[in-house]
């Protein structure tokens, strides 16, 4: 009998759902053992109603699968990679059933008491736990950029107070889920502009960054891109300090986390790094950090941060932050 802890997949079908089952796999505590999608798709076998979409084939045990509706499920952890929506009905519910949802949506990210983790950033903020109604409880992981922006700048914080970040994103074409972006739209073209992006990067940011009750207080002004690349979100930030900084000082603060933490931070020195296309893993849980320069003035210092939108970005995050629970909870 499997000593693993059992796991319910909510909207398995799409990108992200997809990524969770090849991370489940071979995980030494979770163990996927059911999977739930729209009504359309409950009844039948996993393998018939997926596109599948990954460099990894279909396990076929998951592909036997019977899919379930959402309500149905009965593992005491679940993934949810829900659209917003339905996520904003069905996920208290299960939690209020004594569920630990651990949510991909948009839809509590910002509720007061909901964490929202990078778990080697603020894991102190499961603190907000003991504030919810439900039987059971809600945890959710950050927007597939954030992770990217708050991940990087949270190890400066120990070179200073922050006065204002400028970020410009250039996210994959798997962030818009499938089909997402019609070829036609993108191939050989950018889109300035996805829906409600920069709000979630700017106030989840500020989130992350502050303390478990109380958002930081520094400005962040945002453009988001969709370019054609298909996995891997890149962030250009620009990071204003209330104090003078030296780009080498950020650079050894990167490199002694990149020795001690290898699974959180990898730094890249060459000129052209990092790049989606040649430094990403399919299962790669690193922020990839390079091109930190100092700014124009003596306060200011940029940098590239780049990951894969699907593992650190979605569901490598969420299982990251199961993980985290299950230190937290014992």
């Amino acid at each position: 009998m499997s000593k693993r802890l059992p796991v319910a997949l909510l909207g398995a079908t799409g990108p992200v759902g997809q990524k969770v089952i090849t991370l489940l796999e071979h995980h030494p505590q979770f163990e996927l053992l059911e999977v739930a999608a729209s009504e359309g798709s409950v009844g039948h076998t996993y393998g018939e109603r997926v596109q599948w979409k990954n460099e990894i084939e279909l396990p076929a045990r998951v592909g036997a699968m019977k899919i379930k509706p959402l309500m149905d499920v009965q593992s005491h952890f679940i993934i949810s990679a829900l659209p917003a929506d339905i996520a904003q009905t069905v996920e208290p519910a299960l939690a209020e059933r004594g569920h630990v949802v651990c949510s991909n949506a948009s839809a509590y990210r910002m509720d007061p008491r909901v964490p929202l983790l990078i778990p080697e950033v603020n894991s102190s903020h499961l603190s907000l736990l003991s504030k919810q109604p439900w039987k059971g409880k809600i945890l959710t992981n950050p927007n597939c950029s954030t992770v990217f922006l708050a991940g990087a700048l949270a190890p400066l914080q120990a070179l200073g107070a922050f006065e204002h970040i400028s970020v410009v994103t250039l996210q994959a074409l798997s962030g818009a889920g499938y089909p997402g972006v019609p070829s036609f739209d993108l191939i050989g073209n950018i889109i300035p502009h996805i829906g409600g992006e920069e709000d979630k990067i700017k106030l989840e940011t500020k989130k992350i960054l502050g303390q478990a009750e109380t958002a930081a207080q520094f400005g962040v002004t945002v453009h988001v891109h969709r370019v054609p690349v298909t996995h891997g979100h890149t962030v250009a930030a620009h990071v204003q300090f209330k104090s003078p900084v030296n780009a080498d000082a950020v650079t050894q603060i990167f490199a002694k986390l990149a020795q001690e933490k290898p699974n959180y931070i990898k730094l890249h020195t060459a000129h052209d790094r990092p790049q989606p296309l040649r430094d990403l893993q399919p299962h790669d849980m690193r922020i990839h950090v390079g091109r930190i320069k100092q700014g124009d003035r003596p306060d200011t210092i940029g940098f590239i941060s780049m990951g894969h939108n699907l593992v650190r970005g979605a569901a490598g995050a969420a299982i990251a932050i199961l993980e985290e629970y299950g230190k937290y909870s014992q």
